[in-house]
């Protein structure tokens, strides 16, 4: 008879807690969801305003007291998805969302078609190939290595600036006017070498002459010994979509080195093409 007791007892007990502790339980899961909808609509304001913006801005876009906004986006910051930018204590996205991004994109049919070519590619020129696509105003590169080096045919990814890389002024030559300043101003044009280019007017004429002979070149315009080559992979409509790359140091790519890297680059970019759909060997000028 105790023994029966016992158990009614234990079992009323345990009635009586679970709905205090399912509300509790609850409400962690609630404020938990609130804090992750609150930290994606501060990433797509950052977004949408296509600039840098304060805390204090934020705080009044999202109707958010400014130290709730503080403490998500510090936690942001500690997992590279937002930049602190010093000068103008201002956020701004960080580069970890555009590698993360760009990882997703290993899934879309021009990375499907891309990534086999890549792989031949790297294998006869023993050297990295790179998908590159605009993200945020930056290139986000998906870098494939020979065996040799990579031991597999394992893809990374890497985020280089505009200006100063081939496939990235390969990408800007093909871009609208207005869109093509407001990423200038968006992430100006820093020197990373005395060869890179740091001048609007002399970047546009460059530009100009990438779109006329459908090729790019960093000529250690980004990391001092280094060279880099790219041709525009584009769409069924004639859009520049993508550049194929590739690189290596300034003594083994010599002027007749970096012909032979174009043309392997140029036709592998028509192949892809080929398959995406464009029916022409050439882009739009």
């Amino acid at each position: 008879m105790t023994d029966r007791s016992t158990v009614a007892e234990t079992r009323t007990r345990e009635r009586a807690r679970s709905p205090k502790a399912a509300r509790a339980s609850s409400a962690r899961g609630v404020g938990g969801i609130k804090s992750i909808n609150k930290a994606v609509a501060i990433v797509r304001e950052i977004h949408a305003a296509s600039r840098p913006l304060r805390i204090s801005e934020l705080s009044k876009l999202l109707d958010l007291s400014p130290s709730v906004v503080s403490r998500i986006v510090s936690t942001l910051m500690k997992g590279g998805m937002l930049d602190h930018d010093e000068e103008t204590n201002r956020i701004q996205l960080g580069l970890g969302l555009a590698v993360l991004g760009h990882s997703a994109l290993g899934r879309r049919k021009l990375d499907l078609i891309a990534i086999p070519v890549m792989a031949k590619l790297s294998e006869d020129f023993k050297e990295y190939i790179s998908l590159s696509r605009l993200v945020e105003g930056r290139v986000a590169m998906v870098r494939g290595g020979p065996v040799e080096v990579m031991h597999q045919h394992t893809f990374l990814t890497a985020v280089v600036p505009v200006h100063a890389s081939a496939p990235g002024k390969l990408l800007a030559a093909w871009l609208q006017e207005e869109r093509l300043v407001e990423l200038l101003e968006l992430r100006g044009m820093d020197a990373y070498t005395p060869t890179t280019i740091t001048s609007v007017r002399q970047f546009k004429d460059e530009l100009r002459k990438i779109r006329k002979e459908r090729f790019a070149l960093d000529d250690e315009e980004l990391v001092p010994g280094f060279r880099h080559v790219a041709a525009p992979i584009f769409d069924e409509n004639g859009n520049v979509v993508a550049a194929l790359s590739a690189g290596g140091p300034k003594a083994k790519l010599n002027a007749e080195e970096i012909e032979k890297l174009r043309g392997a680059l140029t036709n592998a970019g028509i192949q892809i093409s080929r398959q995406m759909g464009y029916p022409t060997a050439a882009p739009r000028p």
